[in-house]
C-alpha cells in the first residue's frame, strides 16, 4: 500500500504539514529578494524573538530529518481498516 498523507501516523503527519509550511516559507522567502521585500512569514509572526524564529526553523529541519525515515515507521505502514 502506498503511503497517503491520511495514512501516516499523528507524528509523520506533524511532520509533514510542518515541512510543506517550511517549504512555502522559503517560497515567499525568494520571492520577496526578487521583489525587494520582506515576505518571510515566521520572521513577520515572531519579529522580536529571534531565537524563537530560529527555533520554527530547527524543527522544520528536524521534521524534514524524520521523513527521511518514514518508510520504516511500523505505524505509518500498518494497513488501515
Amino acid at each position: 500500500m502506498a503511503n497517503t498523507f491520511f495514512s501516516l501516523c499523528t507524528f509523520h503527519m506533524i511532520t509533514y504539514i510542518l515541512v510543506l509550511v517550511g517549504a512555502v516559507n522559503w517560497g515567499l522567502v525568494g520571492i520577496g529578494w526578487f521583489a525587494n521585500t520582506n515576505l518571510n512569514i515566521v520572521n513577520m509572526l515572531v519579529w522580536t524573538w529571534p531565537m524563537v524564529e530560529y527555533g520554527i526553523y530547527i524543527v522544520v529541519w528536524l521534521s524534514a530529518v524524520a521523513m527521511l525515515f518514514q518508510s520504516s515507521c511500523d505505524y505509518c505502514t500498518e494497513e488501515i481498516l
